[in-house]
C-alpha cells in the first residue's frame, strides 16, 4: 500500500552524506547478502505484459523515464523511492506518470523487497547509483541508471559482475545518442561520407545555474565532472566515429566556483585512438547565463576523405568531402530513450546502449579522471 510521508522509513543516505559513510551503513551489507545468496531470475516481459517501473530518486534526468510513460502502452510507474526522509515527494505526486497504482517509499531497499518490478530507474546522488543498480540487478530487475554507472572503479567492477551473473538488461542515460544530429552523424560516417575518421574533436559547455546540489562540493559524493558531464562527449565521439580509445591524458580544475571545490568547472582531454588517430575533448560549467540554451555541444570529425561537423545549438550536421560534397544532412526523427529500452525487453527492437557500452564508457571516464588527477597518460 502507498505510505504516507509520516510513516516513511529513513533513507539509506541523505544527500549530504559522504560515500564512505554510506558504504559503512547497512547498504553494502544488503548488497553482499543479495549477491552472495545468488541472483533472482530475470523478470520476463512479453508484448502483453504490464511493465512495472520503479523510480529511485530525482537527481539528474528522471524525466527521460517519466515523460516516456504516457507515450508507452502497458507501462506504469508502480513505485517511487526518494533519496531521504526529508525529500519533498510532492513533485512525483504532481507528475502525470503518477497514478493510483504508484506506491511511495523513502528507502529503495524496501521498495525492491515489496514491489514486483520489471525495471528500476536510478537517479540518486551519483555516488549511490551503483548500489541501487546492484541491488536491483541481483533481484533480476532490469535497470536504467543516470550516468555514470559508478563513481569508482571498484564499484564499477562489482556492478559489472552482478549484471553479468544476473543476465539483466542494463543501460545508462547516454541520451545524446537519441538526438537527430548525432543519429545523422553516425549514419554519415557509417556510409563512408568522410572516409576513415582520423581526428575527433568535441565540446560540451553547460550553464552553472543559481546553484548546484550539496553533494557537488565533495569529489567522493560528486564523482567528478569528467564522468558526469564529459561522459556524453566522450561517448558520442566514440559512438559516431566507431573508434575506440587506447590511452588518455587529461587536466581539470575548479577556477570559477570555489564554494564547490569537489566539482571541476573545466577540463580538457587528449585520447589516442585504436587506429592511431587523435581525439580531443573539452568541457566546462562556464557557459554564460545569458546564452539562449543551457548547453552547447559540438562534434567535428576529420576523416581521410572529408570533414563532418555537428552543432547542437543550430541542430545542424554539415559534411564536406574531397568529392565536392558540401551540404547539411537531413535529420532523422529523435528516438525515445526509455521507449527503446522497453521495446528491446519485449523483443521488438534494439536499445541504443548495450550493457557492455554502459560499463566500458564509464570505465574510460573514470580512468580519464584518474589521468587528470595524476597528471599522466593512462592506458585504456
Amino acid at each position: 500500500m502507498e505510505q504516507t510521508e509520516s510513516h516513511l522509513h529513513q533513507s539509506p543516505a541523505p544527500t549530504g552524506m559522504s560515500r564512505r559513510t554510506f558504504l559503512q551503513s547497512g547498504a553494502v551489507g544488503g548488497v553482499t547478502l543479495a549477491t552472495s545468496a545468488g541472483t533472482h531470475a530475470v523478470r520476463k516481459i512479453t508484448a502483453d505484459s504490464m511493465v512495472r517501473v520503479g523510480l529511485v530518486g530525482r537527481e539528474g534526468h528522471p524525466g527521460e523515464i517519466l515523460n516516456s510513460l504516457a507515450k508507452l502502452q502497458k507501462v506504469e510507474l508502480a513505485a517511487y523511492a526518494g533519496s531521504g526522509s526529508q525529500d519533498d515527494i510532492k513533485w512525483i505526486r504532481d507528475h502525470p506518470a503518477y497514478g493510483k497504482q504508484t506506491h511511495v517509499y523513502s528507502d529503495f531497499r524496501e521498495m525492491l523487497e515489496k514491489e514486483d518490478l520489471h525495471v528500476v530507474g536510478s537517479f540518486m546522488p551519483y555516488f549511490q547509483n551503483a548500489e541501487v543498480s546492484i541491488q536491483a540487478a541481483s533481484k533480476g530487475i532490469h535497470v536504467v541508471s543516470e550516468k555514470p554507472a559508478a563513481t569508482t572503479l571498484n564499484d564499477l567492477e562489482r556492478l559489472e559482475s552482478v549484471i553479468r551473473s544476473s543476465g539483466v538488461r542494463y543501460s545508462i542515460l547516454l541520451n545524446m545518442r537519441t538526438l537527430p544530429i548525432f543519429l545523422a552523424a553516425r549514419t554519415a560516417v557509417q556510409q563512408g561520407l568522410i572516409g576513415e575518421p582520423v581526428l575527433l574533436y568535441s565540446r560540451k559547455s553547460y550553464k552553472w545555474g543559481d546553484e548546484r546540489p550539496a553533494y557537488y562540493r565533495e569529489r567522493r559524493t560528486y564523482g567528478g565532472t569528467i564522468p558526469w558531464v564529459g561522459i556524453h562527449c566522450i561517448d558520442y565521439m566514440r559512438w559516431v566515429s566507431g573508434l575506440n580509445y587506447r590511452k588518455v591524458a587529461a587536466h581539470h580544475g575548479n577556477n570559477a566556483h570555489p564554494a564547490y571545490p569537489g566539482c571541476e568547472d573545466q577540463a580538457g582531454l587528449l585520447f589516442t585512438l585504436d587506429n592511431m588517430g587523435t581525439a580531443v575533448a573539452h568541457l566546462d560549467f562556464l557557459r554564460p547565463e545569458s546564452a539562449l540554451t543551457h548547453g552547447d555541444d559540438r562534434l567535428r570529425i576529420a576523416g581521410k576523405e572529408g570533414v563532418l561537423e555537428v552543432v547542437e545549438t543550430e541542430e545542424r550536421v554539415g559534411v564536406m568531402n574531397f568529392k565536392g560534397k558540401k551540404e547539411n544532412l537531413a535529420l532523422p526523427p529523435p528516438v525515445d530513450f526509455f521507449g527503446s529500452f522497453v521495446a528491446e525487453l519485449r523483443g521488438e527492437g534494439t536499445h541504443l546502449v548495450s550493457n557492455q557500452e554502459a560499463i566500458s564508457i564509464t570505465r574510460v571516464c573514470l580512468k580519464a579522471r584518474d589521468a587528470a588527477d595524476r597528471g599522466e597518460w593512462v592506458p585504456l
